[in-house]
């Protein structure tokens, strides 16, 4: 039995693993279903199973076998694989980036979450096993929806996934901006405030798209708010679908970053760097208020 708890909410309500768990293994099916449909050959410990055989899957097999196959189609090769679905896509964002005239009225999509005996150091680990890594086993085994991922160490990151569940995957571009003016006010005391914009990567435009997550330390853990920000003429769809998306990727994340053991080195330079940040954190909200 796992020593550590995890409670996401949203909107002052609990959602259980378990919703979340048959969420992920819905949009498992949705993705083999694309696979078919595009004749991508899916494989489990290099078995090529057909549809019928990939929907009867456990959500621990499902897990391996898109992540298998990813891995061997490869970064490049996905890309091409998914240019149509890109293409819609970018014209979808660009309409909503004209529909939606500064300054936005942001739509927030807001997870809240908290941790006994996951700290955030060891969430930290796991973000640097993500940079490490830097392929596309780990990222499908976060998320089914994951299709690319590429980062560098600046911290921004290149993705294609399907955005709040809602239509094509969308090949994005995610960039930290330390300068942003938040959506909204970071909660008392945050330790962490990791926030960016979201452009079009073929394209170089921005979405509109804000990401914002809160993490603070407690005695027993963390809490952390996540939080997406969608311009005004983004259909609430995809709002709402990417709360899923959230709790499927962070509850999946926060499992791996349990599994984290810092050492009494590690432990102490990742507390002095979380102490740092914080420290610019206020500083910088400070100005931003002012």
């Amino acid at each position: 039995m796992a020593n550590y708890k995890i409670t996401f909410r949203v909107d002052g309500q609990v959602v259980t693993e378990e919703d979340i768990r048959a969420v992920e293994l819905q949009r498992y099916h949705h993705v083999f279903k694309i696979f078919d449909a595009k004749v991508i050959p899916i494989t489990l410990d290099n078995q090529i199973l057909d549809l019928e055989s990939l929907l009867q899957l456990p959500l621990e097999n499902a897990k391996v076998a898109l992540a298998e196959t990813r891995e061997k189609i490869g970064k490049q090769k996905m890309l091409t694989l998914f240019q149509s679905e890109i293409e819609e896509s970018n014209d979808m964002w660009r309409e909503i980036a004209l529909a939606s005239p500064d300054p936005q009225k942001y739509q927030a999509g807001i997870v809240e979450v908290e941790t006994e005996n996951i700290s955030l150091v060891q969430f930290m680990m796991f973000n640097q096993l993500l940079a490490k890594k830097n392929d596309l086993y780990l990222l499908s085994t976060i998320h089914p929806e994951h299709y690319y991922f590429d980062a560098n160490s600046k911290g921004e990151q290149t993705i294609i996934e399907t955005f709040g569940m809602y239509k094509e995957p969308s090949y994005l571009d995610l960039r930290p901006d330390s300068d942003i003016k938040y959506p909204i006010a970071p909660d008392h005391n945050v330790s962490l405030v990791m926030a960016g914009k979201t452009y079009l990567k073929s394209l170089n435009i921005d979405t509109k798209l804000i990401g914002m997550h809160q993490l603070t330390q407690t005695t027993t853990g963390m809490k952390v708010k996540l939080g997406v920000f969608l311009p005004t003429a983004a259909p609430k769809e995809i709002v709402d679908g990417h709360k899923w998306h959230l709790m499927v990727e962070f509850n999946n994340g926060l499992h791996i970053a349990a599994e984290q053991q810092p050492n009494a080195v590690q432990k102490f330079m990742l507390e002095m760097a979380i102490k740092h940040m914080e420290k610019k954190q206020h500083v910088a909200k400070q100005v931003k208020h002012e």
